[in-house]
């Protein structure tokens, strides 16, 4: 009697075998199509990877131009830093929303990209010249927005003739080599991490599908609308906080990386020409109200995300303090889209939201 259930499995399996042969040939198998490992190998091989082996690289590089300036500070020097931190910064931008697996793990995000940046934390931290990088009192102490003040909200007379050059130039490697190491580790494990992140197929809370859709959403979310626009424009508090804005040290950048960063959730959404969350969902055939597939409706929004943070002209600090309507009229546009994520594409993938909201959205 035991031996049933094992008999009636292996039918099971030959007759969707027989059926899958007789359609090969005709017609897409509706099993193929929702297979999720392609997906997941075009995520591990050609996002997720690439995008931490390039921002390895660029940390490095802004190291080696930090090593250079701190041991003969000239002006040549410290602008070639300030170049590598906006080379690398950008790079984060197209790294930041991977937050999932082993970065996840290393908490990265808040090593790296906690702003806005506590000054006085670092000018204690550089008059002590005794602290604790790991410690998460010195979050908002260290990482881009630490470097941002470090490189372009001081003079580079501050390293030569300035009080406690010398201490300055002692934080200033310290929080570089700690980025370093960071990012190196996080690049380390996803090489050992992404067959186990391929492998995982199902839908449950562990899988990689869950990951990837919580870590996008909640990145896109929380870091990206809220983090980059939403709290600096005042959109939560009705109070503008343009000390709240990204990169606000070298504030022409904050447009440029929000594009940036909106560009990358939408190729990643998209997939290039291979496997991706909207093949998937297409798949699936989710439509919204006038019969517009979802997985199309999602593009078309990130779009439109896209082209209303384009339109912007100047600084974002700017646009904060005299062109606010535009703001948020691109704020709203970002908007748009976290709905379509949160709630058609999740249900539509039978995947459970994980994460706490902030506001309620």
């Amino acid at each position: 009697m035991k031996k049933w259930p094992l008999f009636l499995g292996l039918m099971l399996v030959v007759m969707l075998a027989a059926i899958s042969c007789n359609k090969e040939g005709n017609e897409p198998a509706p099993i193929a199509q929702l297979d999720r490992k392609p997906m997941l190998e075009n995520y591990a091989n050609n996002f997720i990877a690439p995008a931490y082996a390039k921002m390895t690289t660029d940390v490095e590089a802004l190291e080696s131009a930090v090593s250079a300036f701190v041991a003969t500070p000239d002006q040549t020097k410290f602008i070639a830093a300030q170049q590598a931190l906006a080379t690398a910064y950008l790079q984060w931008q197209k790294t930041d929303l991977y937050e999932f697996g082993p970065a996840e793990g290393a908490q990265l995000r808040s090593y790296m990209n906690t702003y806005p940046v506590t000054v006085s934390k670092v000018t204690d931290n550089i008059s002590s010249g005794t602290y604790d990088l790991e410690s998460f009192g010195n979050r908002d102490a260290q990482g881009f927005p630490a470097m941002d003040y470090l490189l372009n909200g001081t003079d580079m007379s501050m390293y030569t003739t300035g009080a406690n050059a010398a201490g300055r130039k002692a934080y200033l490697s310290a929080v570089v080599a700690k980025m370093a190491e960071k990012i190196k580790a996080v690049n380390t494990d996803w090489s050992t991490y992404k067959s186990t992140f391929i492998e995982s197929t199902g839908t449950d809370v562990n899988s990689s599908l869950s990951q990837v859709v919580n870590g996008c959403v909640l990145y896109y979310e929380r870091y990206l609308r809220g983090g980059k626009i939403g709290i600096p424009a005042g959109v939560m508090s009705g109070t503008p906080s343009v000390g709240h804005v990204e990169s606000f040290y070298s504030p022409e950048n904050s447009i440029p990386f929000a594009v940036a960063a909106l560009n990358e959730v939408k190729n990643f959404y998209t997939g290039g020409t291979a496997a991706s969350m909207q093949t998937y969902l297409a798949a699936i055939g989710t439509k919204d109200d006038n019969g517009m597939l979802m997985a199309d409706l999602i593009q078309q929004e990130m779009t439109e995300a896209i082209n209303s943070m384009k339109g912007l002209n100047g600084t974002l600090i700017d646009n904060i303090n005299n062109n606010r309507t535009s703001v948020l009229q691109a704020y709203d546009e970002i908007q748009d889209v976290v709905p379509l994520l949160k709630v058609d594409m999740v249900s539509a993938f039978s995947i459970s939201i994980t994460y706490t909201d902030n506001d309620g959205d």
